[in-house]
This record gives structure tokens, sequence and C-alpha cells, in this order.
């Protein structure tokens, strides 16, 4: 299709864009990546030796108090080095160490993996610091310095940095706690490590065992950022240690990953009879896991922490041959806030709410609620093509009068309120032509059906997202480098494999340096027909290093979060999946989980965490309802959650029988209609309230509840159910004022 004219206005404001876009990375200059590669034979892994278990433990006698802020006290135990907070209204002590006689107790403030000549490392600071008489501590106003120099013996960990022998294996880490504010800062400045000669830190598990208990409970749990959120109760578990891993496994370093769950948030917490604490990395989110132990005849504790990856470093190659490649160091602090709750507050709904409001106050989340409406939205994702099985044409699925067509029925039908993503429009359908490149498909329409889609679009208030990929590509002229050197892509599933081809699209992945210019040269291509809105499909879920232009994920992260400022000015913005560090100018996110990575049993329970911290702040939608294994399902978990309805939706028939059960509008569209009229009933005044609690009532019976007095029963029975002496019938919800 012929592109239009650019006005004068929209001429100025690309210019206005380049100009502030300039401005933000003229004092971030970046160099080539320097990759350090080392012929080691094969690595070899060396657990250090273990001393005793009264190094191990932290005594509550001898603690010493250090600072306060607000309701919460800092403790030293100057024999384990270990810190201990005290709730000053409970009187509940969260110990860095736990307090118990268990024979094997290999608790640690911190554990740090070494790579030196060909080997790894597992140090931590009881048995490689404070067991030969090296740890110190400086306390400060506002809280502590611990200092550890480690090494394999005392005479190493007790000698001064500028006399250790060439062959020495030395490390000195100084963890810094800060009270303020109410909350808790742990930190460790990673510019400020000391290592001996041809040492490097590859990681180091900060607080791992920070309120570890080896006491088995029905009501007690640990919170962890699986999918929208879990509780892990304190009993046996199917999988005693889960990872995860926020925004995803980096491409750029093969690492291993599997095994473990990408999260959109780095975020964790416990929960302790009347007491709870909330934890959200600050620093080094983007390097970071997750971990979390449940007790098991091996490991004494149910646990979490965090683990910062500091050092990008893998091995390739056969035993023997092997090739160690050292890349990016974080240059800068690992930080961790923790933020302590009690009675009402102590749980998954008070850790959200700490977590919100650290959010906004880092600016990763608006503080202005959602403008209410007289319609709740209804997310369509609007199916226009999918690719072709052997070139790199689409085949159309929803052309404009079609979609044209579609909304006038959805609106027939009383949808008054559609938020339309509309996906596979531009050149490669799901394998998208890179950004500068791509144009909207040809057998779309022309130019006068377009015009009368928009047309439509705006009389009726709908709103329609253009979906664009930023990262991913099926041809790349400048590719991202990984730490290998190799040139990255990512692997997808086609979900419309049974109608067009291949199972799986593999996309090459762009180069880090060029997402400026293609960005800029889309915002170009801004015409006097334009679409009111954008929706970033994979740079909502991926995250990645890239060392052909010097950029690592922290870098990545911010450049990221700058293009979607550029795409959102005067556009309206769409997020898929939501990964945190794109959300400050998002409107919408499509494809927040819903349910957890990890197997929910009776032990591990999803939980909508995410939810509440989005809830009144901006929309979100879960996957689409008719995409779902059992649809009647996910439309109550939707309304649980908070969410709009969800459909993915095309207009032609593919003449395949599955398919178009599943996504053909005619199938689909009457269903859609009546659930949109009940979430619409239920939920069109709460957009812009908060989510101020959620929770189960009995097998199969939950409730949330908001701040504005509203509550909902949702059972998922198939029988009927009494709450309160109110009756909730099979499969449905009640909402009571």
């Amino acid at each position: 299709m012929k592109k239009l004219q650019k006005s004068k206005q929209a001429m100025l404001k690309v210019a206005a864009l380049a100009l502030g876009t300039t401005l933000l990375f003229s004092s971030c200059t970046l160099s080539s990546a320097t990759v350090e590669k080392q012929k080691i034979g094969t690595l070899e892994s060396v657990e250090t030796t273990y001393s005793e278990a009264k190094h191990h433990a932290l005594n509550e006698n001898d603690l010493v108090y250090v600072t306060k802020t607000g309701l919460i006290e800092l403790y030293l135990d100057t024999a384990s080095f270990g810190v201990s907070v005290r709730e000053v209204n409970t009187g509940k002590l969260w110990n860095a160490l736990p307090t118990s006689d268990v024979a094997e107790n290999k608790a640690a403030v911190l554990e740090a993996t070494v790579l030196k000549d060909g080997k790894r490392y597992k140090l931590n600071t009881q048995d490689n610091s404070v067991a030969f008489g090296s740890a110190s501590f400086k306390p400060k106003e506002d809280g502590l310095l611990v200092t550890y120099d480690l090494a394999l013996d005392e005479a190493t960990a007790n000698s001064a940095f500028e006399s250790l022998a060439p062959d020495a294996l030395y490390v000195s880490l100084t963890v810094n706690y800060t009270l303020t504010d109410g909350a808790m800062y742990v930190s460790l400045n990673c510019n400020e490590m000391l290592t001996s000669e041809n040492c490097t830190v590859e990681s180091v598990e900060l607080l791992p065992y920070f309120g570890a208990t080896t006491e088995d409970s029905e009501s007690d749990y640990i919170f962890l950022p699986d999918g929208s959120g879990a509780i892990s109760y304190l009993k046996a578990q199917e999988e005693p240690v889960k990872a995860f891993v926020p925004y995803g496994a980096d491409a750029a370093n093969p690492r291993d990953t599997a095994d473990k769950q990408p999260s959109v948030l780095a975020a964790f917490g416990m929960k302790s009879g009347e007491s709870a604490f909330s934890a959200l990395v600050e620093g080094g989110d983007t390097i970071s896991e997750i971990i979390t132990h449940s007790k098991t005849e091996e490991e004494p504790f149910y646990r979490v922490g965090t683990k910062f990856f500091v050092q990008d470093a893998t091995v390739i190659g056969k035993e023997g041959k092997q090739t160690q490649h050292l890349g990016n160091r974080h240059g800068g602090e690992v930080k961790i806030c923790y933020r302590f709750l009690s009675n009402n507050n102590a749980g998954y709904v008070g850790m959200a709410t700490a977590c919100r409001e650290l959010l906004m106050r880092r600016g990763l989340l608006s503080t202005k609620p959602i403008a209410q409406a007289e319609y709740l939205p209804f997310l369509l994702t609007a199916q226009a093509s999918a690719p072709k099985s052997v070139t790199n044409g689409a085949k159309i699925l929803t052309d404009y009068t079609e979609l044209e067509e579609l909304l006038a029925l959805m609106k027939a039908k009383s949808i008054n309120h559609v938020l339309v993503r509309y996906n596979g429009a531009l050149d490669g359908s799901l394998k998208q032509k890179q950004l500068k490149h791509s144009g909207l498909l040809g057998g779309l329409g022309n130019e006068k059906e377009l015009k009368s889609l928009l047309g439509y679009v705006k009389t009726q208030q709908f709103s329609l997202f253009l979906n664009v990929d930023l990262l991913s590509f099926a041809k790349v002229n400048h590719t991202a480098k990984s730490l290998t050197g190799d040139a990255m892509h990512v692997t997808e599933q086609n979900p419309f494999a049974a109608y067009s081809g291949k199972e799986a699209i593999d996309k090459k992945l762009l180069s880090l340096d060029e997402m400026t210019k293609d960005v800029e040269a889309f915002v170009n291509g801004d015409y006097d027909l334009e679409f009111g809105g954008y929706c970033v499909d994979d740079a909502g879920s991926l995250l990645y290093s890239d060392y052909g232009d010097a950029y690592n994920r922290l870098n990545a992260a911010d450049l990221l979060s700058k293009q979607a400022s550029t795409l959102s000015a005067g556009h309206k913005l769409m997020v898929d999946t939501g990964n945190v560090y794109m959300l400050k100018n998002a409107d919408v996110i499509a494809n927040l989980p819903s349910a957890c990575g990890y197997k929910e049993t009776a032990a591990y329970v999803s939980v909508p965490f995410l939810q509440m911290i989005f809830h009144g702040t901006l929309d979100y939608a879960h996957n689409a309802i008719n995409l779902s294994e059992n649809p009647e399902q996910a439309f109550l978990k939707s309304m649980e959650y908070g969410a709009v309805p969800s459909y993915t939706l095309y207009f032609k028939k593919t003449e395949n029988e599955a398919l178009d059960a599943t996504y053909h509008y005619e199938k689909q569209i009457s269903k859609a209609a009546k659930n949109y009229e009940k979430a619409n009933e239920a939920l069109k005044d709460l957009r812009d309230a908060r989510m101020t609690g959620h929770g189960k009532v009995q097998d199969g019976v939950y409730f949330t509840e908001y701040n504005n007095s509203t509550l909902l029963y949702f059972n998922y029975n198939e029988t009927p159910v009494t709450v309160n002496s109110i009756t909730i019938a099979p499969m449905s919800f009640l909402r009571i004022n």
C-alpha cells in the first residue's frame, strides 16, 4: 500500500523525539565488548572445607544493637557476623543465620562462586572468613558495614592484600546494611570487591538463609515470583528447589537455566506467624536469580534468597579441551530492599502493597490511577495473518474490511469498549521484518479500507494497537552477538502450524546499537493515517546482552524503557507479558501471567500478586480465554484476578477444523459477548480501585476484595456453595458491596 505524505506536525514530533533520544544517550557511550578467553582443559568444581556448626548459627544472646528505623531494629552477632532484624511491635526476630542446632547447618551470610585457574570454587562467609577470624565490621550512622576476607586457609585470609602470593585465592567483600524509611537495604558494591591475581567472582548469593526455618507449618509460606505469584507452604514439596530468572534467561550467556522459570518482577518474601517480610531486588535485578529450598533429608531449612551473576562466564568444548569465556562484569551495586509486615499486613497481599509502593517510588510504575470509563475494556487480538510455509509471505486471516466488520459485530453484541491488538499485520507476519524495513502487509487492503477501519475505531472510541517486534525478526542485517561470539536467535512456537507450515518460528535478535535507529525510522513512518497505539510484543518478555555492541542486561533494559517512552509519545502503549522495566509508559498489559510455571499442588499455589500491584494503575489481560484448555475456568480466573476479558480471533476460515473451532469469530463471538456482559457488570466501576484482599475461603472457593468495600466470591466447584449465608452457583461468581 502506498504510504501517505507526512504532515508538518508529525515531522516536528519526530524531530523532537530524535533530539530527545540523542540527549538521553549522549552520556552513555559504549565501546566494543571485550571477552577474555582461556583454555582450561576441564573445569573442576571445588567445595570449601566445612569448619564447625557454631560458625553457621546465630546466637540471640550475643546480639548487639546497631540502629533503628520506624518499627525495626538492626542487631549484629559479633561471633557469627550475622545480623538480625527485630520488629519492635511484635518482638519477632528475622535472622540472617538460623539459631538452630542442626548438625549439618551450612548456613552463611553470603556464598560466592569464584573462578581461578580452571577451577570453580564455592566459598562462603562462615567457613572461609569467620572461621579464620578475618571478618570485621564498622558501624555507620544508619547501619553497618561487614567485610569478609575469604580464602582457602587462615594465613591467606588474614594476609595484607598487597603481600598476597601470585597463586593465592583471596576475595574481599563488604556487605552494607542500611536502615531507612522503615526498611532494611542490603547491598554489595561490585566495584569495591578485591580479588587476588587471576581470580574472578562469578556469582554471589546474598542472605540465602535470611528467615530460614526448620519448622513445618500449615499457614506459613514463602512467596515466589512464579507466573502471577505463588506461595510455597512450609511442608514437603514435589520440587524442593525452585529458581526464577527475572525477565527470562539471557540469550547472550549460555549458562544453565534449565528447569528455571522466568519472572516479570524480582521479588520474594516469607510469612512467619503474625509477621512477614517482602523483598524487592532494586540493584542487579537484571543479573539476579531468586532461589528457594524446601526442607528435605539433605537440606534442613525452608529458605529463599537472591543470587547475583556479577560476571558473565561460560565454558564451551569437550572435557579436556574446554575454553572459558569471561565477559561483562556488573559494575555497580547489587541491592535488596526488605520491608517488614505484621498482623493484618503479614501475607502476600501486604507484600504486594509494599512492592507496589517501591516500584512507584523508583519510577517504574505510574502513580496515576486509570481514568474511569463507562465500560470495561475487552482485549481482542485480531490475527491479521499467518506465515506461509515456504516463503516469508503471509496468508491473510483478517484484512481491514473484515476487522471493521468484526468490530461492528462485537458492537452489535454490546461489547462497547474494545482494545484491538492487530497482530501479524506487518511485513513477514509472525516472522516480522526488521522494524525500519517493515510496512503494512499489502494483502490487508487499500488506503481507503484502512481509513474506513481507523475512522470506525475512532467513532466507536475503541483503541487500535499495531503489534510490533523491537528485537526479533526473520531477517536482520545487524545481529546481536553472544558471549561466545555467535549470532543470536530465538525460537517460538507457531500457533498456526497446522494451517501454514512449520511448528517453530526461528528469528534473529537485533544488534542493540540498531535499536534507536529502528525506532526512529518507525516513528518517522508515522503518517496522517496512523494507528492510535502500538503493542510491543517481544520486548515485554525478552531481554539480552549484546557482545557485538557492549550492552549488558542493565544497559539493555534502560534502552528498551527509553524506546517504549518514545513509542508512547502521542500514542497508547500495550506491552506483552509485562516485564517491569517496560511498564512506566504502558496503558495495557497483554498476556500477563495468571498461573505458575512450576506444577501447582496443595503445597504450591498460584496467587494474584502481580495483579494486586498493577490493578488500578493500568489495564491488563491474561492469555486469551478461547485458547485455554478450560475456557470457562479461564474466564472465572480472569474475573478473580481483576483482568479484562481477552480473546484471539480471525475472520477467514482456514478449513482446519481444530483451528477454526478455536480461533474463528463465528465459533467464539457469542461466548465472548456473554462473558463480557458478566465482566462489565461486575468490574467496570473497579478499574481504578486497588485490590486490597484475596484468599481461599474453602476448597474451590476464593474471594477478591477492593478498596471501595467491594467483595467478590468465586466458586470453581461443580456444585453450589454457601459462604456467610450467601449461595454461589457452580463455576460462577457473586459480587457483594
